[in-house]
Order: structure tokens, then C-alpha cells, then sequence
């Protein structure tokens, strides 16, 4: 009997395949997985990460080192346990939207001859780095800044650092850059990076600050 009802079961079997293989039967569409938002804490140009709280009305969680990740799903379910990210998934994964982010602004840092409003040739020497970082941000938004030491007078040195500030304008006009893009000032002796009193000849006060944005 054993066998008997073996073989009627395999020949039952293989009518309804038969049946079935003559016929279109819709399946049923898969459910699409719920959504989720992923939340990742980036570092900064300088490698450095603040923090965030990524919070909904069932509970928060903090994020404060680098590539530090939390996944929500909905807003009555809390955030989940936070989790490391590699930076190449979140390249895989954000790809597109970094993409697009602009790039963060830059600073450069020109030195000048005492009492002149010639480049040292160190300084001389980040020309092409300061193109290249206005090129790849397409920047419309440079400011150039001069600044002086201590040596001679308040209104000279005001001057000095304009001299200075223009003469880093003209080098960037004259490789390409939009002069209605640049943005020239001084501010002559009133902000030392070394502070000194009046009178004293200091090479790092004598500069003009390149911000790219």
C-alpha cells in the first residue's frame, strides 16, 4: 500500500506541473523592502568630525567619530545601534550625492619682501596651486587680503597691504580668473599673526591671504 500511494501521489504530482505549465499564472509582486535612511558623520577636509544627533519620536542616537553611521526606518521606530562605515561604501553608496557637494573652501598664505609688494619665491612657487583650487571649484568668490608688520605707519601700511593685495589680483587676472570674482582689501598692521609693537620688521605679518570658495 506504501508503495501505492507513492506512486498516485508522483502521478498526481506530475499532472498538476502538467497542468500548471499550460497555464500563466500572475505571481504576486514581491514586497519592496522598507525604507530606510542611513545617516553617516563625515570628516572634514582637516580629518576632523564634530558630531550629530540623529533623533525621532521614538528615541535618538549621537554620532561623533568619523564615518560613524546610523540606519532609521520610520519615525515610530528608534534610530538604530550606531555601526562603523569604510569610506569606500560610503563612496558606493553616496557616490552621487558627493558628487555634487562643493568643494570646501581653501586658504593660501603669500609672503612678501619687507616694504615691498614682491612674492618671495616660496610664495611665488603656490601660484598654480591657488589657479588650480579656483579652476576646480569654478569659484566666483575670492577674497584677497593684504596685511603688513609693524614697520612704518598705520595709513603707509594700509596702503602697503592694498599694493600687495592688488599685485596678487593682477598675477590671477592676468592666468585666467574673472576680475569681477575677486574680492581685493587690506588690513595694513591691524591683524598680526605674530603680534608685535610698533616698529618691529616680522616676515609672517607680511602677507596676503588667498580664501577660495
Amino acid at each position: 500500500m506504501a508503495g501505492k500511494w507513492l506512486r498516485i501521489g508522483v502521478a498526481v504530482l506530475i499532472v498538476l506541473a502538467g497542468g500548471c505549465a499550460r497555464k500563466h499564472v500572475q505571481a504576486p509582486p514581491i514586497p519592496p523592502p522598507p525604507k530606510q535612511n542611513v545617516f553617516v558623520l563625515l570628516p572634514d577636509p582637516e580629518g576632523k568630525a564634530g558630531g550629530i544627533v540623529v533623533k525621532n519620536a521614538a528615541g535618538a542616537q549621537d554620532l561623533s567619530q568619523s564615518y560613524q553611521a546610523v540606519r532609521v526606518e520610520r519615525s515610530d521606530v528608534s534610530p538604530s545601534p550606531t555601526f562603523p562605515l569604510d569610506p569606500a561604501d560610503v563612496r558606493r553608496l553616496f557616490g552621487a550625492a558627493l558628487d555634487v557637494l562643493p568643494l570646501p573652501e581653501v586658504q593660501f598664505t603669500l609672503y612678501f619682501d619687507e616694504g615691498r609688494d614682491v612674492l618671495t619665491p616660496e610664495s611665488a612657487a603656490q601660484l598654480p596651486a591657488i589657479l588650480n583650487a579656483i579652476r576646480e571649484r569654478r569659484s566666483t568668490a575670492i577674497t584677497v587680503t593684504g596685511h603688513t608688520d609693524t614697520v612704518d605707519t598705520p595709513q603707509f601700511n594700509y596702503q602697503l597691504g592694498m599694493r600687495r593685495a592688488h599685485r596678487v589680483e593682477g598675477i590671477l587676472i592676468g592666468q585666467g580668473v574673472n576680475a569681477s570674482d575677486l574680492f581685493v582689501s587690506s588690513h595694513g598692521d591691524a591683524d598680526l599673526i605674530v603680534k608685535t609693537v610698533r616698529g618691529v620688521a616680522e616676515s609672517r605679518n607680511r602677507r596676503v591671504e588667498v580664501i577660495v570658495r
